[in-house]
């Protein structure tokens, strides 16, 4: 459980840019994640069902992207997971977009600096 705890608080409360958007509303309802998938390069795609705020314009926000770069990617990760396996929603914190070559590299989604379950 302190695990769980200091996930989520490394998740809230790593840093993001001064120019990062709220791809959910801060205080809800969230988004599902429907699908987690683990990139070979380290990094994480979130399936996710709900409303978002797509400020970035990216062509896609039915998924969002966790570059292998990211501070506290490790505690995201294991927030979504809780989140996925317990049902609940997260919120979503994020700046700019990014195409993944995995699916031909022609879609782009919002990448994740800050991840909170509901």
């Amino acid at each position: 459980m302190k695990k769980l705890i200091l996930g989520i608080i490394l998740a809230v409360t790593v840093s993001a840019p001064a120019y990062a958007k709220y791809i959910t509303p801060l205080n809800g309802p969230g988004v599902e994640i429907t699908r987690v998938f683990i990139h070979q390069n380290g990094g994480i795609s979130l399936y996710i069902s709900g409303e978002v705020q797509n400020l970035d314009e990216c062509t896609s926000a039915s998924r969002v992207y966790i570059p292998e770069t990211v501070t506290g990617k490790d505690a995201m990760l294991s927030v979504a997971l809780t989140a996925k396996s317990s049902g609940k929603k997260i919120g979503i914190h994020g700046s700019g977009c990014s195409t993944t070559p995995f699916w031909g590299g022609t879609i782009d989604v919002p990448i994740v600096n800050n991840l909170w379950m509901f």
